[in-house]
């Protein structure tokens, strides 16, 4: 349902795409893209078209249209009359990005980025703050690749997780504080 390019694995010692992360969005860096998370988002010159889902007399999606295309999507998902969830579509139709406020309380603590239909990356912000302490990648198949982890809550990454057939073989950290796994540990087999 979002965009995001997709990303190899890592081979042990090499560098993280942490940098690369903060130049679009993720762990604090904030680039000049029209998204709820950034609490950015402009309606006008836009067709707001709602859409009552449930029956109920009051809209709880709404479709955000540029000259006759559809460019976003709303979605109230608790019914209290706000968005909980934003998709950003391409002239196809497709999602590219999603973004979602699980605890309804204003803040998107996920994103979802997309890429023909599959899932590339989810950013979450797990104390549901908004700032991002996992990054999950999955591969063209949706298999997940590698999971990247803020443990100290300082915005870097400082554990690397990686993934073959969606199961977990090894993992990296960083000892030094230069945001690349400098320690590796092989994971075990529970067999």
């Amino acid at each position: 349902m979002a965009l995001g390019a997709v990303l190899m694995m890592c081979a042990p010692g090499c560098g993280s795409d942490s940098e690369a992360k903060k130049k679009d969005g993720a762990l604090g860096f904030v680039p000049n893209l029209e998204r709820a998370r950034f609490k950015n988002l402009k309606t006008k010159g836009l067709t707001v078209t709602p859409v009552d889902l449930n029956q109920d007399g009051d809209p709880d999606q709404w479709k955000i249209s540029s000259q006759g295309r559809v460019v976003r999507n709303e979605r109230d998902l608790n019914f209290d009359g706000k968005p909980d969830v934003y998709q950003y579509v391409n002239d196809a139709g497709e999602i590219l990005e999603e973004e979602m406020d699980l605890d309804v309380d204003g803040t998107i603590d996920v994103v979802n980025y997309y890429r023909s239909g599959v899932l590339t990356r989810k950013e979450m912000s797990v104390d549901f703050t908004g700032a991002i302490s996992i990054i999950k990648y999955y591969d063209a198949n949706g298999q997940l690749t590698r999971v990247e982890r803020d443990t100290d809550n300082n915005n870097r990454i400082d554990t690397w997780e990686y993934y073959q057939d969606n199961v977990k073989i090894r993992t990296g950290r960083d000892l030094s504080g230069d945001g690349t796994p400098d320690a590796f540990e092989e994971a075990q087999d529970e067999g």
